[in-house]
Protein backbone atom coordinates (compact mmCIF):
# COMPACT_ATOMS: atom_id res chain seq x y z
CA UNK A 1 0.00 0.00 0.00
CA UNK A 2 1.37 3.19 -1.03
CA UNK A 3 -0.65 6.19 -0.09
CA UNK A 4 0.18 8.32 -3.10
CA UNK A 5 -0.99 5.71 -5.27
CA UNK A 6 -4.59 4.65 -4.85
CA UNK A 7 -4.60 1.81 -6.95
CA UNK A 8 -2.24 0.19 -4.17
CA UNK A 9 -5.27 -0.36 -2.37
CA UNK A 10 -7.35 -3.30 -2.68
CA UNK A 11 -10.81 -2.04 -3.50
CA UNK A 12 -14.39 -3.95 -3.89
CA UNK A 13 -17.83 -3.44 -4.64
CA UNK A 14 -20.77 -5.08 -2.58
CA UNK A 15 -24.19 -3.79 -3.83
CA UNK A 16 -26.49 -2.74 -0.06
CA UNK A 17 -29.99 -1.62 -0.34
CA UNK A 18 -30.19 -1.52 -4.17
CA UNK A 19 -26.90 0.83 -4.38
CA UNK A 20 -23.67 0.20 -5.58
CA UNK A 21 -20.89 0.73 -2.48
CA UNK A 22 -17.04 0.78 -2.72
CA UNK A 23 -14.83 0.30 -0.28
CA UNK A 24 -11.15 -0.49 0.35
CA UNK A 25 -10.69 -3.91 2.17
CA UNK A 26 -7.10 -4.10 3.28
CA UNK A 27 -5.88 -6.91 5.68
CA UNK A 28 -7.09 -10.25 6.68
CA UNK A 29 -7.47 -10.04 10.45
CA UNK A 30 -10.89 -11.29 12.49
CA UNK A 31 -9.68 -7.78 14.06
CA UNK A 32 -12.04 -5.00 12.46
CA UNK A 33 -11.68 -1.17 11.36
CA UNK A 34 -14.32 0.23 10.03
CA UNK A 35 -13.39 3.94 8.94
CA UNK A 36 -15.72 6.35 8.03
CA UNK A 37 -15.07 9.77 6.30
CA UNK A 38 -16.89 12.60 6.13
CA UNK A 39 -17.07 15.87 3.78
CA UNK A 40 -15.71 16.74 1.20
CA UNK A 41 -13.61 13.58 1.48
CA UNK A 42 -14.08 9.66 0.17
CA UNK A 43 -11.89 6.71 1.54
CA UNK A 44 -8.90 8.29 0.34
CA UNK A 45 -8.93 10.54 3.35
CA UNK A 46 -7.54 7.29 5.70
CA UNK A 47 -4.72 6.85 3.19
CA UNK A 48 -2.12 7.22 6.20
CA UNK A 49 -4.49 4.95 8.34
CA UNK A 50 -5.23 2.42 6.69
CA UNK A 51 -1.24 0.84 6.35
CA UNK A 52 -0.26 1.66 9.50
CA UNK A 53 -3.62 -0.34 10.85
CA UNK A 54 -3.37 -3.27 8.94
CA UNK A 55 0.18 -3.10 9.98
CA UNK A 56 -0.80 -3.65 13.78
CA UNK A 57 -2.61 -6.64 12.60
CA UNK A 58 -6.27 -5.24 11.75
CA UNK A 59 -8.28 -5.94 8.81
CA UNK A 60 -9.44 -2.10 7.26
CA UNK A 61 -12.70 -1.39 5.88
CA UNK A 62 -13.03 1.90 4.31
CA UNK A 63 -15.74 3.38 2.26
CA UNK A 64 -17.03 5.73 0.30
CA UNK A 65 -20.31 6.50 1.45
CA UNK A 66 -23.37 6.65 -0.49
CA UNK A 67 -23.01 9.73 -2.75
CA UNK A 68 -19.65 9.74 -2.74
CA UNK A 69 -16.55 8.58 -4.73
CA UNK A 70 -17.05 5.34 -6.36
CA UNK A 71 -20.64 4.26 -4.71
CA UNK A 72 -23.67 5.04 -6.35
CA UNK A 73 -24.89 8.63 -5.77
CA UNK A 74 -29.25 8.33 -6.25
CA UNK A 75 -30.67 11.01 -7.18
CA UNK A 76 -33.79 11.18 -4.69
CA UNK A 77 -36.61 13.95 -4.13
CA UNK A 78 -37.68 15.83 -1.31
CA UNK A 79 -39.91 13.36 0.14
CA UNK A 80 -36.84 10.44 -0.14
CA UNK A 81 -34.38 13.03 1.25
CA UNK A 82 -34.41 10.78 4.37
CA UNK A 83 -32.79 7.88 2.53
CA UNK A 84 -29.59 9.65 2.93
CA UNK A 85 -29.97 10.41 6.87
CA UNK A 86 -27.56 9.21 9.12
CA UNK A 87 -29.72 5.46 9.67
CA UNK A 88 -29.76 5.26 6.01
CA UNK A 89 -25.90 5.82 5.32
CA UNK A 90 -24.81 3.94 8.67
CA UNK A 91 -27.23 1.15 7.03
CA UNK A 92 -25.34 1.01 3.83
CA UNK A 93 -21.95 0.12 5.82
CA UNK A 94 -23.88 -2.68 7.87
CA UNK A 95 -24.36 -4.13 4.63
CA UNK A 96 -20.96 -4.16 3.74
CA UNK A 97 -19.94 -5.94 7.29
CA UNK A 98 -22.48 -7.99 6.72
CA UNK A 99 -21.60 -9.05 3.28
CA UNK A 100 -18.19 -9.68 4.36
CA UNK A 101 -20.05 -11.88 7.49
CA UNK A 102 -18.40 -9.19 9.78
CA UNK A 103 -20.33 -8.52 13.31
CA UNK A 104 -18.56 -6.70 15.02
CA UNK A 105 -15.73 -3.95 14.96
CA UNK A 106 -14.20 -0.63 15.86
CA UNK A 107 -15.94 2.20 14.42
CA UNK A 108 -13.61 5.44 13.37
CA UNK A 109 -14.65 8.34 12.20
CA UNK A 110 -13.50 11.86 11.21
CA UNK A 111 -16.09 15.05 10.48
CA UNK A 112 -19.30 13.69 9.02
CA UNK A 113 -18.05 10.15 9.90
CA UNK A 114 -17.34 11.02 13.24
CA UNK A 115 -21.00 11.92 13.74
CA UNK A 116 -21.92 8.17 12.19
CA UNK A 117 -19.74 6.27 13.84
CA UNK A 118 -21.54 7.65 17.33
CA UNK A 119 -24.75 6.92 15.75
CA UNK A 120 -24.00 3.53 14.81
CA UNK A 121 -23.20 3.04 18.05
CA UNK A 122 -26.56 3.88 18.76
CA UNK A 123 -28.63 2.23 16.00
CA UNK A 124 -26.50 -0.88 15.56
CA UNK A 125 -25.10 -1.84 19.20
CA UNK A 126 -24.21 -5.15 18.22
CA UNK A 127 -22.15 -4.37 15.43
CA UNK A 128 -19.73 -1.65 17.30
CA UNK A 129 -17.31 -2.67 19.77
CA UNK A 130 -15.96 0.40 20.13
CA UNK A 131 -16.14 4.40 18.57
CA UNK A 132 -13.07 6.28 17.75
CA UNK A 133 -13.82 9.60 16.88
CA UNK A 134 -11.67 12.68 15.30
CA UNK A 135 -12.80 15.71 15.64
CA UNK A 136 -16.07 15.30 15.69
CA UNK A 137 -17.75 15.20 19.44
CA UNK A 138 -20.74 12.91 20.64
CA UNK A 139 -24.01 15.06 20.44
CA UNK A 140 -26.54 13.03 22.29
CA UNK A 141 -30.16 13.40 21.17
CA UNK A 142 -31.93 16.70 22.79
CA UNK A 143 -35.03 15.92 24.30
CA UNK A 144 -36.40 18.62 21.78
CA UNK A 145 -35.92 19.45 18.16
CA UNK A 146 -33.38 22.10 16.97
CA UNK A 147 -33.70 22.86 13.02
CA UNK A 148 -30.33 23.49 12.07
CA UNK A 149 -30.86 27.44 11.75
CA UNK A 150 -31.42 27.31 15.46
CA UNK A 151 -28.28 24.83 15.94
CA UNK A 152 -26.32 27.97 13.61
CA UNK A 153 -27.51 30.62 15.67
CA UNK A 154 -26.17 29.66 18.78
CA UNK A 155 -22.53 28.34 16.36
CA UNK A 156 -22.10 30.97 14.06
CA UNK A 157 -19.09 28.53 13.06
CA UNK A 158 -21.35 26.38 11.23
CA UNK A 159 -22.83 28.94 9.23
CA UNK A 160 -21.73 27.77 5.92
CA UNK A 161 -24.41 24.55 6.68
CA UNK A 162 -27.28 26.70 5.58
CA UNK A 163 -25.14 27.75 2.52
CA UNK A 164 -24.25 23.81 1.63
CA UNK A 165 -27.89 23.08 2.08
CA UNK A 166 -28.65 24.93 -1.21
CA UNK A 167 -28.97 24.33 -4.89
CA UNK A 168 -26.41 26.78 -5.35
CA UNK A 169 -23.58 24.96 -3.28
CA UNK A 170 -23.72 21.97 -5.39
CA UNK A 171 -23.64 24.06 -8.77
CA UNK A 172 -21.00 26.17 -7.42
CA UNK A 173 -18.69 23.19 -6.26
CA UNK A 174 -19.82 21.35 -9.47
CA UNK A 175 -18.65 24.13 -11.98
CA UNK A 176 -15.00 24.64 -9.38
CA UNK A 177 -14.10 21.10 -8.15
CA UNK A 178 -10.77 21.97 -8.15
CA UNK A 179 -10.61 25.35 -6.97
CA UNK A 180 -13.39 24.20 -4.03
CA UNK A 181 -11.18 20.74 -2.92
CA UNK A 182 -7.98 22.40 -3.24
CA UNK A 183 -9.50 25.70 -1.15
CA UNK A 184 -10.79 23.26 1.80
CA UNK A 185 -7.79 20.68 1.66
CA UNK A 186 -5.20 22.92 3.89
CA UNK A 187 -3.50 22.23 6.33
CA UNK A 188 -3.70 24.99 9.56
CA UNK A 189 -0.66 26.86 9.33
CA UNK A 190 -1.44 27.22 5.86
CA UNK A 191 -4.78 28.45 6.22
CA UNK A 192 -2.86 31.12 8.45
CA UNK A 193 -0.19 32.23 6.16
CA UNK A 194 -2.96 32.42 2.85
CA UNK A 195 -6.24 34.07 2.73
CA UNK A 196 -8.78 31.43 0.99
CA UNK A 197 -11.58 33.81 0.62
CA UNK A 198 -11.84 37.59 -0.56
CA UNK A 199 -12.80 39.72 2.20
CA UNK A 200 -13.62 41.65 0.10
CA UNK A 201 -16.65 40.01 -1.16
CA UNK A 202 -19.61 40.51 1.51
CA UNK A 203 -20.49 37.01 2.85
CA UNK A 204 -24.12 36.50 1.97
CA UNK A 205 -22.12 36.90 -1.88
CA UNK A 206 -19.15 34.39 -1.74
CA UNK A 207 -18.55 31.33 -3.22
CA UNK A 208 -15.57 29.42 -4.02
CA UNK A 209 -15.01 31.57 -7.28
CA UNK A 210 -14.00 33.93 -4.27
CA UNK A 211 -11.21 32.28 -3.63
CA UNK A 212 -9.81 31.72 -7.19
CA UNK A 213 -6.00 32.38 -7.13
CA UNK A 214 -5.30 30.17 -4.28
CA UNK A 215 -2.40 27.62 -4.37
CA UNK A 216 -2.50 24.43 -3.75
CA UNK A 217 -1.48 23.68 0.41
CA UNK A 218 1.84 21.97 0.83
CA UNK A 219 -1.11 19.30 2.67
CA UNK A 220 -1.51 17.75 -0.59
CA UNK A 221 0.30 16.78 -3.48
CA UNK A 222 -0.56 17.34 -6.78
CA UNK A 223 -1.48 13.81 -7.84
CA UNK A 224 -3.55 13.31 -4.45
CA UNK A 225 -5.72 16.60 -5.91
CA UNK A 226 -6.06 15.08 -8.89
CA UNK A 227 -7.36 11.88 -8.06
CA UNK A 228 -9.58 13.91 -5.60
CA UNK A 229 -11.00 16.00 -8.18
CA UNK A 230 -11.70 12.62 -10.76
CA UNK A 231 -13.30 10.85 -7.35
CA UNK A 232 -15.71 14.02 -7.31
CA UNK A 233 -16.18 14.44 -10.29
CA UNK A 234 -17.65 11.25 -11.14
CA UNK A 235 -21.12 11.99 -9.11
CA UNK A 236 -20.52 15.66 -8.59
CA UNK A 237 -21.98 16.87 -4.56
CA UNK A 238 -25.49 16.41 -5.12
CA UNK A 239 -25.46 13.70 -3.20
CA UNK A 240 -22.71 14.45 -0.46
CA UNK A 241 -24.40 17.63 -0.12
CA UNK A 242 -27.97 15.85 1.25
CA UNK A 243 -25.92 15.05 4.61
CA UNK A 244 -26.68 19.01 5.19
CA UNK A 245 -30.18 18.51 4.16
CA UNK A 246 -30.93 15.72 5.95
CA UNK A 247 -29.48 17.45 9.78
CA UNK A 248 -33.46 17.87 10.41
CA UNK A 249 -34.84 14.65 10.20
CA UNK A 250 -31.68 12.78 11.93
CA UNK A 251 -33.56 14.41 15.43
CA UNK A 252 -36.81 12.48 13.87
CA UNK A 253 -35.39 9.34 13.28
CA UNK A 254 -33.28 9.51 16.52
CA UNK A 255 -36.16 10.42 18.91
CA UNK A 256 -38.79 7.82 17.41
CA UNK A 257 -35.73 5.68 18.30
CA UNK A 258 -35.55 6.88 21.57
CA UNK A 259 -32.07 7.91 21.76
CA UNK A 260 -32.63 10.67 23.67
CA UNK A 261 -29.90 11.53 25.90
CA UNK A 262 -28.97 8.05 24.83
CA UNK A 263 -25.62 7.08 27.05
CA UNK A 264 -22.91 4.71 24.91
CA UNK A 265 -21.47 2.03 27.08
CA UNK A 266 -18.43 0.86 24.88
CA UNK A 267 -14.80 1.90 24.70
CA UNK A 268 -14.26 4.92 23.54
CA UNK A 269 -11.62 7.60 22.23
CA UNK A 270 -11.96 11.60 21.05
CA UNK A 271 -9.33 13.29 19.90
CA UNK A 272 -9.58 16.80 19.68
CA UNK A 273 -7.16 19.63 17.71
CA UNK A 274 -6.60 22.27 18.52
CA UNK A 275 -7.69 24.70 15.41
CA UNK A 276 -10.17 23.20 14.13
CA UNK A 277 -12.92 25.94 13.50
CA UNK A 278 -15.83 23.44 12.64
CA UNK A 279 -15.22 21.46 16.20
CA UNK A 280 -12.81 23.48 18.61
CA UNK A 281 -12.27 20.89 21.54
CA UNK A 282 -14.36 22.94 23.87
CA UNK A 283 -17.42 21.03 21.98
CA UNK A 284 -16.02 17.71 24.08
CA UNK A 285 -16.15 19.16 27.42
CA UNK A 286 -19.24 17.26 28.28
CA UNK A 287 -18.93 13.42 26.47
CA UNK A 288 -18.00 11.97 29.72
CA UNK A 289 -21.83 12.39 30.57
CA UNK A 290 -22.77 9.85 28.45
CA UNK A 291 -19.62 7.86 27.73
CA UNK A 292 -18.38 6.55 31.07
CA UNK A 293 -15.58 4.91 29.10
CA UNK A 294 -13.70 7.99 27.55
CA UNK A 295 -10.73 7.94 26.32
CA UNK A 296 -9.53 12.03 25.18
CA UNK A 297 -6.66 12.97 23.29
CA UNK A 298 -5.53 16.52 22.03
CA UNK A 299 -3.27 17.25 19.22
CA UNK A 300 -1.69 20.26 18.87
CA UNK A 301 -1.50 23.26 16.47
CA UNK A 302 -3.45 21.79 13.94
CA UNK A 303 -6.53 21.95 11.92
CA UNK A 304 -9.66 20.29 10.67
CA UNK A 305 -7.44 17.90 7.85
CA UNK A 306 -5.30 16.37 10.92
CA UNK A 307 -5.56 12.89 9.55
CA UNK A 308 -2.81 14.02 6.74
CA UNK A 309 -1.21 17.10 8.59
CA UNK A 310 -0.57 15.02 11.38
CA UNK A 311 -0.94 11.44 10.53
CA UNK A 312 2.22 9.99 13.41
CA UNK A 313 0.14 11.59 15.80
CA UNK A 314 -3.01 10.23 14.73
CA UNK A 315 -1.36 7.15 14.32
CA UNK A 316 0.18 6.90 17.33
CA UNK A 317 -3.11 7.58 19.59
CA UNK A 318 -5.09 5.22 17.59
CA UNK A 319 -2.41 2.16 18.33
CA UNK A 320 -2.40 3.20 22.34
CA UNK A 321 -5.97 3.26 22.16
CA UNK A 322 -6.22 -0.79 20.34
CA UNK A 323 -3.74 -1.57 22.50
CA UNK A 324 -6.28 -1.33 25.95
CA UNK A 325 -8.70 -2.80 23.02
CA UNK A 326 -6.74 -5.85 22.10
CA UNK A 327 -4.26 -6.46 25.12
Amino acid sequence: MNPKDPSSFNHRFTTVNNNKIHYVDQGNSDKVIVCVHGFPDIWYGWRHQIPFLVGLGYRVIAPDVRGYGQSDSPVVSEKDLISYSNKGLIADIIGVLDANNIKRAVWLGHDWGGNMVWRAALYHPTYVESVISVCTPYFPTLPQKFLLKDVVAMRPNWTYMTFLRTPKAAEDFNNNTELFLMTIHRSHDDIVRSSVTSTRVPLEERTIKSAEGVKRSPLISKEELDYYVQQFSIHGFEGPLNQYKTYDMNWDEENEAGFTGKIIEVPCLMITVENDPVFPPSYTENMHNYIPNLTKKHIMDAGHWVLSERPNEINNHLRDFLQTLHQ
